[in-house]
Protein backbone atom coordinates (compact mmCIF):
# COMPACT_ATOMS: atom_id res chain seq x y z
CA UNK A 1 0.00 0.00 0.00
CA UNK A 2 2.88 2.34 1.07
CA UNK A 3 4.69 1.48 -2.61
CA UNK A 4 1.14 2.64 -4.27
CA UNK A 5 0.77 5.78 -2.16
CA UNK A 6 4.68 6.60 -3.30
CA UNK A 7 3.98 5.84 -6.41
CA UNK A 8 0.55 7.99 -7.11
CA UNK A 9 2.71 10.85 -5.60
CA UNK A 10 5.40 11.02 -7.87
CA UNK A 11 3.29 10.31 -11.23
CA UNK A 12 0.87 13.17 -9.99
CA UNK A 13 3.84 15.62 -9.65
CA UNK A 14 5.49 14.57 -12.64
CA UNK A 15 2.45 14.77 -14.93
CA UNK A 16 1.31 18.34 -13.18
CA UNK A 17 4.91 19.39 -14.50
CA UNK A 18 5.04 17.88 -17.89
CA UNK A 19 1.59 18.96 -18.76
CA UNK A 20 1.62 22.54 -17.94
CA UNK A 21 5.41 23.44 -17.90
CA UNK A 22 6.27 24.67 -21.60
CA UNK A 23 9.95 23.61 -21.36
CA UNK A 24 10.90 25.61 -24.83
CA UNK A 25 9.05 28.93 -23.83
CA UNK A 26 9.75 32.05 -22.24
CA UNK A 27 7.06 33.73 -19.85
CA UNK A 28 5.50 36.84 -22.14
CA UNK A 29 6.06 38.73 -18.21
CA UNK A 30 9.38 37.96 -17.31
CA UNK A 31 11.58 40.46 -15.59
CA UNK A 32 8.53 42.08 -14.83
CA UNK A 33 9.15 41.64 -11.49
CA UNK A 34 12.17 43.73 -9.17
CA UNK A 35 14.58 42.62 -6.35
CA UNK A 36 15.45 39.93 -8.74
CA UNK A 37 17.80 38.65 -5.86
CA UNK A 38 15.44 36.93 -4.24
CA UNK A 39 15.02 34.19 -6.90
CA UNK A 40 18.72 33.37 -5.96
CA UNK A 41 19.69 30.48 -4.40
CA UNK A 42 23.35 30.52 -2.63
CA UNK A 43 24.01 26.84 -1.99
CA UNK A 44 26.36 24.51 -3.75
CA UNK A 45 24.59 21.87 -2.69
CA UNK A 46 20.80 23.45 -3.90
CA UNK A 47 22.18 24.36 -7.09
CA UNK A 48 23.54 21.04 -8.15
CA UNK A 49 20.44 19.08 -6.57
CA UNK A 50 18.73 21.05 -9.54
CA UNK A 51 17.37 23.91 -6.42
CA UNK A 52 14.46 21.18 -5.98
CA UNK A 53 15.11 21.30 -1.91
CA UNK A 54 11.80 22.56 -1.16
CA UNK A 55 10.52 18.97 0.49
CA UNK A 56 13.71 17.90 2.16
CA UNK A 57 14.01 17.30 5.93
CA UNK A 58 16.56 19.02 8.44
CA UNK A 59 18.14 20.67 6.05
CA UNK A 60 19.89 23.93 6.57
CA UNK A 61 19.35 25.50 2.85
CA UNK A 62 15.89 25.84 3.75
CA UNK A 63 16.57 29.22 5.57
CA UNK A 64 15.85 30.02 1.53
CA UNK A 65 13.71 26.94 0.16
CA UNK A 66 11.04 26.15 3.13
CA UNK A 67 11.54 27.62 7.05
CA UNK A 68 9.87 24.16 8.01
CA UNK A 69 12.97 21.93 6.86
CA UNK A 70 15.42 23.24 9.36
CA UNK A 71 13.93 21.53 12.22
CA UNK A 72 15.60 18.57 14.03
CA UNK A 73 19.62 19.72 12.10
CA UNK A 74 21.91 17.97 14.78
CA UNK A 75 23.83 20.39 15.60
CA UNK A 76 24.01 24.40 15.41
CA UNK A 77 25.54 25.60 11.83
CA UNK A 78 27.48 27.98 10.77
CA UNK A 79 27.88 28.56 6.84
CA UNK A 80 28.90 30.40 3.92
CA UNK A 81 28.46 30.49 0.21
CA UNK A 82 30.39 31.81 -2.53
CA UNK A 83 28.54 32.34 -5.69
CA UNK A 84 30.53 33.31 -9.39
CA UNK A 85 28.02 34.60 -11.61
CA UNK A 86 27.36 36.04 -15.25
CA UNK A 87 30.01 38.94 -15.80
CA UNK A 88 31.79 40.44 -13.18
CA UNK A 89 28.45 39.53 -10.76
CA UNK A 90 29.32 37.52 -7.55
CA UNK A 91 27.83 37.00 -4.46
CA UNK A 92 27.55 35.41 -1.41
CA UNK A 93 25.70 34.46 1.94
CA UNK A 94 26.42 33.82 5.70
CA UNK A 95 24.14 31.51 7.60
CA UNK A 96 23.66 30.26 11.14
CA UNK A 97 21.26 27.62 12.10
CA UNK A 98 20.83 27.19 15.93
CA UNK A 99 18.41 24.18 16.92
CA UNK A 100 17.07 24.65 20.16
CA UNK A 101 14.90 21.11 20.65
CA UNK A 102 13.02 18.56 18.68
CA UNK A 103 10.13 21.06 18.80
CA UNK A 104 12.20 24.86 17.91
CA UNK A 105 15.03 25.85 15.61
CA UNK A 106 16.33 29.50 14.55
CA UNK A 107 17.87 30.36 11.52
CA UNK A 108 19.55 33.43 10.47
CA UNK A 109 21.14 34.87 6.82
CA UNK A 110 22.57 37.80 5.14
CA UNK A 111 22.50 37.52 1.72
CA UNK A 112 24.35 39.86 -0.43
CA UNK A 113 24.88 40.24 -4.62
CA UNK A 114 27.38 42.72 -6.43
CA UNK A 115 27.11 43.49 -9.68
CA UNK A 116 30.31 44.97 -10.51
CA UNK A 117 31.15 47.92 -12.40
CA UNK A 118 28.95 49.31 -15.62
CA UNK A 119 29.33 51.45 -18.46
CA UNK A 120 27.31 54.45 -17.93
CA UNK A 121 25.37 54.79 -21.56
CA UNK A 122 23.63 58.29 -22.81
CA UNK A 123 21.18 58.15 -25.90
CA UNK A 124 21.91 60.45 -28.90
CA UNK A 125 19.41 62.68 -30.94
CA UNK A 126 19.12 59.75 -33.30
CA UNK A 127 18.48 57.34 -30.97
CA UNK A 128 22.11 55.91 -30.40
CA UNK A 129 23.67 54.38 -27.12
CA UNK A 130 26.76 56.31 -26.41
CA UNK A 131 29.25 55.63 -23.93
CA UNK A 132 29.87 58.85 -21.47
CA UNK A 133 33.16 57.55 -20.08
CA UNK A 134 31.71 56.78 -16.85
CA UNK A 135 30.97 54.08 -15.19
CA UNK A 136 28.30 53.02 -12.21
CA UNK A 137 27.68 50.13 -9.90
CA UNK A 138 24.52 48.21 -8.47
CA UNK A 139 24.18 46.01 -5.55
CA UNK A 140 21.73 44.21 -2.94
CA UNK A 141 21.48 42.72 0.51
CA UNK A 142 19.51 40.61 2.19
CA UNK A 143 18.76 39.73 5.67
CA UNK A 144 16.19 37.12 7.29
CA UNK A 145 15.45 35.35 10.56
CA UNK A 146 13.71 31.74 10.74
CA UNK A 147 11.56 30.00 12.99
CA UNK A 148 10.17 26.66 12.41
CA UNK A 149 8.05 24.71 14.92
CA UNK A 150 7.07 20.96 15.45
CA UNK A 151 3.57 20.96 15.22
CA UNK A 152 2.21 17.50 15.27
CA UNK A 153 4.05 14.18 14.28
CA UNK A 154 2.99 14.70 10.83
CA UNK A 155 3.69 18.79 10.55
CA UNK A 156 6.21 21.12 11.30
CA UNK A 157 5.21 24.53 10.03
CA UNK A 158 7.85 27.69 9.52
CA UNK A 159 8.29 30.81 8.82
CA UNK A 160 11.05 33.80 8.01
CA UNK A 161 11.38 37.78 8.26
CA UNK A 162 13.38 39.28 5.62
CA UNK A 163 14.48 42.51 4.32
CA UNK A 164 16.11 43.63 1.02
CA UNK A 165 17.98 46.69 0.78
CA UNK A 166 18.79 47.29 -3.22
CA UNK A 167 20.92 50.01 -4.79
CA UNK A 168 21.27 51.13 -8.66
CA UNK A 169 24.16 53.77 -9.12
CA UNK A 170 22.26 56.11 -7.21
CA UNK A 171 19.15 55.18 -6.78
CA UNK A 172 17.91 52.88 -4.09
CA UNK A 173 14.56 50.48 -2.81
CA UNK A 174 13.35 48.47 -0.65
CA UNK A 175 10.97 45.18 0.69
CA UNK A 176 9.85 43.72 3.75
CA UNK A 177 8.49 39.85 3.17
CA UNK A 178 7.73 36.58 5.02
CA UNK A 179 8.27 33.13 3.80
CA UNK A 180 6.26 30.62 5.36
CA UNK A 181 6.47 27.17 4.98
CA UNK A 182 4.93 23.39 5.63
CA UNK A 183 6.63 20.20 5.54
CA UNK A 184 4.56 16.80 6.20
CA UNK A 185 5.87 13.71 7.33
CA UNK A 186 3.84 10.75 5.61
CA UNK A 187 3.21 7.09 7.22
CA UNK A 188 5.89 6.33 4.68
CA UNK A 189 8.86 7.40 6.87
CA UNK A 190 11.40 7.51 3.24
CA UNK A 191 9.00 9.82 1.95
CA UNK A 192 9.04 13.74 2.62
CA UNK A 193 6.58 16.47 1.20
CA UNK A 194 6.97 20.33 1.39
CA UNK A 195 5.08 23.84 0.52
CA UNK A 196 6.49 27.05 0.90
CA UNK A 197 5.25 30.68 -0.19
CA UNK A 198 8.08 32.73 -0.52
CA UNK A 199 8.32 36.73 -1.04
CA UNK A 200 4.80 37.77 0.48
CA UNK A 201 5.51 41.47 1.59
CA UNK A 202 5.61 44.93 0.59
CA UNK A 203 8.04 47.72 -0.75
CA UNK A 204 8.81 50.09 1.70
CA UNK A 205 10.72 52.68 -0.09
CA UNK A 206 11.84 53.77 -4.05
CA UNK A 207 14.09 53.69 -6.85
CA UNK A 208 12.11 57.34 -7.76
CA UNK A 209 10.12 59.95 -6.15
CA UNK A 210 7.03 59.10 -8.01
CA UNK A 211 6.99 55.45 -5.45
CA UNK A 212 6.80 53.19 -8.42
CA UNK A 213 6.35 49.61 -7.08
CA UNK A 214 8.12 47.05 -8.42
CA UNK A 215 6.31 43.55 -8.38
CA UNK A 216 8.07 41.15 -5.51
CA UNK A 217 8.57 37.74 -6.90
CA UNK A 218 6.10 35.83 -4.79
CA UNK A 219 6.71 32.09 -5.39
CA UNK A 220 4.41 29.13 -4.96
CA UNK A 221 6.85 25.72 -4.20
CA UNK A 222 5.74 22.33 -3.37
CA UNK A 223 8.33 19.35 -3.12
CA UNK A 224 8.50 15.92 -2.62
CA UNK A 225 12.06 13.71 -1.38
CA UNK A 226 12.12 10.16 -1.33
CA UNK A 227 15.00 7.96 0.11
CA UNK A 228 15.18 5.02 -2.45
CA UNK A 229 18.06 4.00 -0.21
CA UNK A 230 19.95 4.95 2.99
CA UNK A 231 22.55 6.42 0.36
CA UNK A 232 20.37 7.52 -2.88
CA UNK A 233 18.13 10.78 -2.56
CA UNK A 234 15.38 11.34 -5.11
CA UNK A 235 14.05 15.22 -5.33
CA UNK A 236 11.39 16.96 -7.26
CA UNK A 237 9.50 20.27 -7.55
CA UNK A 238 7.55 22.75 -8.72
CA UNK A 239 7.62 25.98 -8.51
CA UNK A 240 5.50 29.27 -9.65
CA UNK A 241 7.42 32.72 -9.57
CA UNK A 242 5.41 36.00 -10.68
CA UNK A 243 5.82 36.58 -14.00
CA UNK A 244 7.70 33.29 -14.93
CA UNK A 245 6.54 29.65 -16.40
CA UNK A 246 6.04 26.98 -13.98
CA UNK A 247 8.99 25.21 -13.45
CA UNK A 248 9.75 21.61 -12.57
CA UNK A 249 13.31 20.88 -10.64
CA UNK A 250 14.59 17.78 -10.31
CA UNK A 251 17.86 16.01 -8.12
CA UNK A 252 19.29 13.36 -7.18
CA UNK A 253 22.47 12.59 -4.56
CA UNK A 254 24.25 9.78 -3.96
CA UNK A 255 26.12 8.67 -1.19
CA UNK A 256 29.38 6.97 -2.45
CA UNK A 257 30.73 6.89 1.12
CA UNK A 258 30.20 8.45 4.40
CA UNK A 259 32.77 11.09 3.35
CA UNK A 260 31.65 11.62 -0.37
CA UNK A 261 28.64 12.47 -2.28
CA UNK A 262 27.71 12.93 -5.49
CA UNK A 263 25.07 14.95 -7.00
CA UNK A 264 23.08 15.63 -10.33
CA UNK A 265 20.07 17.69 -11.61
CA UNK A 266 18.20 19.79 -14.11
CA UNK A 267 15.17 22.93 -14.03
CA UNK A 268 13.16 22.96 -16.85
CA UNK A 269 13.02 26.39 -17.60
CA UNK A 270 16.07 25.52 -19.82
CA UNK A 271 14.67 27.60 -22.97
CA UNK A 272 16.41 30.57 -21.03
CA UNK A 273 19.73 29.61 -22.42
CA UNK A 274 19.22 29.06 -25.97
CA UNK A 275 20.63 31.30 -27.51
CA UNK A 276 21.31 29.88 -30.71
CA UNK A 277 25.31 29.06 -29.86
CA UNK A 278 26.53 25.39 -29.06
CA UNK A 279 26.52 25.08 -25.32
CA UNK A 280 22.45 24.98 -25.36
CA UNK A 281 21.71 21.95 -25.24
CA UNK A 282 23.46 22.13 -21.85
CA UNK A 283 20.78 24.50 -19.79
CA UNK A 284 19.34 23.78 -16.87
CA UNK A 285 21.25 20.59 -16.12
CA UNK A 286 23.83 21.41 -12.67
CA UNK A 287 26.39 18.65 -10.67
CA UNK A 288 28.11 19.17 -8.01
CA UNK A 289 29.90 16.99 -5.30
CA UNK A 290 29.96 17.21 -1.49
CA UNK A 291 33.00 16.18 1.23
CA UNK A 292 32.62 15.83 4.88
CA UNK A 293 35.54 15.91 7.38
CA UNK A 294 34.69 15.87 11.00
CA UNK A 295 32.11 18.39 11.63
CA UNK A 296 33.40 20.27 8.12
CA UNK A 297 31.10 19.70 4.53
CA UNK A 298 32.72 21.37 1.55
CA UNK A 299 30.43 21.57 -1.74
CA UNK A 300 30.99 22.54 -5.01
CA UNK A 301 27.93 23.10 -7.72
CA UNK A 302 28.01 24.18 -11.08
CA UNK A 303 24.77 24.81 -12.83
CA UNK A 304 24.54 25.63 -16.35
CA UNK A 305 22.35 28.38 -18.43
CA UNK A 306 23.49 27.24 -21.95
CA UNK A 307 25.46 29.95 -23.78
CA UNK A 308 24.60 32.69 -21.12
CA UNK A 309 27.27 30.59 -19.02
CA UNK A 310 27.60 28.90 -15.90
CA UNK A 311 27.19 30.16 -12.34
CA UNK A 312 29.69 28.35 -9.92
CA UNK A 313 29.11 27.81 -6.23
CA UNK A 314 31.03 26.84 -3.04
CA UNK A 315 30.10 26.10 0.16
CA UNK A 316 31.71 25.60 3.56
CA UNK A 317 30.06 24.73 6.80
CA UNK A 318 30.92 23.81 10.57
CA UNK A 319 28.93 22.03 12.91
CA UNK A 320 29.36 21.95 16.65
Amino acid sequence: MKCNTLKKLWLMLLLFSLSFIPVFAVNEEAGTTGFANLKNVYSARAIALGQSLTGQVRNPDGLYFNPAAILNIEGKELGTTYTNSFIDTQGGQIQYLLPKNKFTAWGFAIKYMNMGSMERTEVDNNGDLISTGETFGAYDIIGSVSLAKYITDAVDLGGTLKVIYDQIDDKSASAVMVDLGMIHHPANPNVKVGISLRNIGFQTSYYSATDYKEKLPFTFAAGITYQFIPTLLGCLEIDKVTGENILAKLGLEYELNPALALRAGFRSNASEGYNGGNLAFLSGFSLGAGWNWKNCRLDYGVTSYGDLGLINQLSLSYEF
